[in-house]
């Protein structure tokens, strides 16, 4: 059978979505790239199934039909606001709404009453869903897009085991299984139910859209100012910041901190701003649009990426994006030896790679604030590294493949 040209197929993507204020952030996941690359190549039909996190405004299932680029339906799978237990890893909401996500999607793709070319499951959960819609032939092709991966991926011993068996039919059953990293397929192999990945492990990591990007000359930013962007959760470091931010003022006292996002430590790391007396030197910004995000990020100095090095995190086979949206706008990081690319930027010298520790983090944002030469060779550096995450280049890649 001839292969269609990628603008005469029709897709559908199921992923988890975070929604606040009408507004799809980027802590919803690598899907909304791929639905802007898709509608950018102006395919036949594309269907996005979005499932909203339980930290979203609204927990309705939203479906979106595009037909050459053009959204042709939106509908809604309404649920509850159900108000309690949102804002936890795990709860009893989090466990309804993976039956939502399931029953929404194949409500969705059954009522359209057509037959698809590709189903890309964000998760093994949506996954499986595609998997069924294949023994339905309305679907000809399923991809598995993984992109939380860990040996104890939950505390739980039970939870632990569902997620790797949920992990492991997905990856034998789709036929093809999109990974954010190669730590994510060598960690996979290791296990004794999967010596080796039987059914098409492709690399697709996460990218940055660079096209809406616009670094400022090192002249026009404001070079005292450090920026956090994402989930304002423990084991993302953010506290990390604040504690080390006295320390840093001690020999600096004009410094800044910009902190971009929302999570369920906002509310304590505000006490902890209050309580040090630095609210006149840390600026919260909520959840803002990607494009406001782009220009702060272009104003500030360094990017701060300090996780906490939980030997079990999903983070050290992961591949997050903050450092990248640092990296792309032309901000130093400095990062913990978490994340595997952390050990690009050390390579690179696009900024400077830590442990985790108050001391470490309050010299490392003296070094780069302080040493122009340093700064302006990482600097150089960073937005060199940027360079390879293009989405553009790895869509194009990956949409290469005769699914």
């Amino acid at each position: 059978m001839e292969s269609k040209l990628l603008s005469e197929k029709k897709i559908i993507i199921a992923s988890y979505a975070h929604i606040v204020n009408g507004i799809y952030t980027t802590i919803g996941g690598p899907a909304l790239a791929v639905k802007n690359y898709l509608l950018a190549k102006k395919i036949k039909c594309l269907v996005c199934v979005w499932q909203p996190l339980p930290i979203s405004d609204t927990l309705s299932a939203i479906e979106e039909v595009f037909e050459y680029g053009e959204q042709s339906k939106k509908r809604k799978f309404n649920v509850v606001n159900w108000p309690f237990g949102r804002k936890k890893a795990i709860s009893f909401i989090y466990i309804l709404l993976k039956a939502r996500d399931v029953i929404s999607t194949l409500f969705f793709s059954l009522r359209l009453n057509d037959r698809f070319d590709i189903f890309i499951g964000v998760e093994s959960l949506n996954a499986i869903v595609g998997i069924l819609l294949r023994r339905l032939k309305v679907v000809r092709t399923v991809i598995y897009y993984n992109l939380d991966y860990g040996e104890i991926r939950f505390k739980n011993r039970v939870l632990n085991y569902i997620f790797h068996a949920l992990d492991i039919f997905s990856v034998t059953h789709a036929d093809y299984t999109w990974n954010l990293a190669e730590g994510i397929i060598a960690a996979r192999n290791k296990r004794g139910s999967l010596k080796k990945e039987t059914r098409h492990p492709l690399l697709v990591p996460i990218g940055i859209d660079l096209s809406a990007i616009r670094p400022l000359n090192v002249e026009q930013i404001k070079r005292k100012t450090i920026v956090y962007l994402g989930t304002l959760s423990w084991t993302q470091g953010v506290g990390l910041i604040v504690e080390a931010l006295p320390e840093i003022l001690k020999s600096m006292p004009d410094v800044k901190l910009v902190i971009i996002g929302s999570g369920q430590f906002e509310e304590t790391l505000k006490r902890m701003v209050a309580k040090n007396n630095l609210s006149k030197h840390v600026t919260f910004m909520g959840i803002i649009p990607n494009n406001e995000v782009n220009d702060i990020l272009c104003g500030c100095a360094l990017g701060i990426a300090p996780y906490f090095p939980d030997p079990y995190s999903v983070m050290r086979g992961s591949d997050p994006t903050k450092p990248k949206m640092y990296l792309a706008c032309g901000l130093p990081v400095i990062i913990t030896r978490v994340p595997p690319i952390a050990g690009l930027i050390e390579k690179n010298k696009a900024g400077l790679v830590i442990g985790y520790s108050k001391e470490e983090l309050t010299n490392a944002v003296l070094r780069l604030l302080e040493d122009e030469e340093l700064y302006l060779e990482c600097r150089k550096n960073a937005l060199e590294t940027a360079k390879q995450f293009d989405w553009i280049n790895i869509m194009d890649k990956a949409f290469s493949y005769n699914y």
